[in-house]
């Protein structure tokens, strides 16, 4: 099932130019933040902690785009009636919609784990750290898949409701200068827990309320609650 809709999603990227664009997306980020952090490192004092932002906002974005890649071929599956009609067929269209999800991650997770090593967006971290820093990284994209087609129910909703819902990634920048108990007003945002991993890998000097493993940990519950809350509003709304 998940290779069937791999290669449905690929013919779909190579079919229509806008989700070519999606795909090619963080490439593009990438490789303009390789070149724009070292331009801002040079242009900056070594205080400011522009280019850490910068960084961390790149590595956040490569899931978020796959979010809203795999937000629109759901809404185009419901445009074209093929989750009505998958529900004459014994494929379950919950199952095909989270297996949907599934890919979105995929995608998010090489996506950032490449684009991180190709780019040295976290110099001093080790292979391992940045795994786990493209996992819960990864974890927005279903995020958005869901959030997107929970609150719209044709593109032209979609594309107002992912734009509003890319507020939730002014959220992450804040908590570089949030450190207190204070951060517990920014825990709901999904990429809160993964820019305080990145910004521990940038920053060890700053002392967190948690150490890494900690907020790996509270971040894959956090999100895994989330998509579940989600995932529950979205059948409500679509009677899968």
């Amino acid at each position: 099932m998940i290779g069937t809709v791999l290669k449905a999603e690929f013919k779909n990227m190579l079919r229509d130019k806008m989700y070519l664009f999606f795909a090619l997306y963080p490439a593009l980020l990438g490789a303009i933040g390789y070149y724009l952090i070292d331009y801002i490192e040079k242009k900056v004092p070594a205080e400011n902690l522009t280019p850490e932002i910068v960084a961390m906002f790149l590595i956040l974005m490569t899931g978020y785009v796959f979010g809203a890649l795999i937000a629109f071929t759901l809404l185009d599956d419901k445009d074209d009636n093929v989750l009505m009609s998958l529900k004459i067929t014994p494929i379950s269209v919950k199952y095909y919609v989270i297996v949907k999800l599934v890919v979105s991650f995929i995608f998010g997770f090489i996506a950032t784990l490449v684009i991180t090593l190709a780019t040295g967006f976290l110099p001093d971290a080790t292979f391992w750290t940045i795994i786990l820093i493209s996992f819960v990284g990864a974890l927005q994209a279903p995020g958005v898949a869901l959030i997107v087609n929970s609150f719209s129910s044709n593109k032209v909703e979609g594309f107002v409701v992912m734009k509003l819902s890319g507020l939730i990634l002014i959220v992450p920048v804040i908590a570089f200068f949030v450190m207190d108990w204070q951060e517990i007003f920014l825990v709901f945002a999904p990429g809160f827990w993964p820019a305080r991993m990145i910004q521990i890998e940038l920053l060890p000097m700053f002392e967190t309320n948690f150490n890494f493993i900690m907020y790996f940990i509270l971040g894959v519950i956090y999100n895994m609650g989330f998509l579940s809350l989600l995932m529950k509003i979205y059948t409500k709304k679509s009677n899968l």
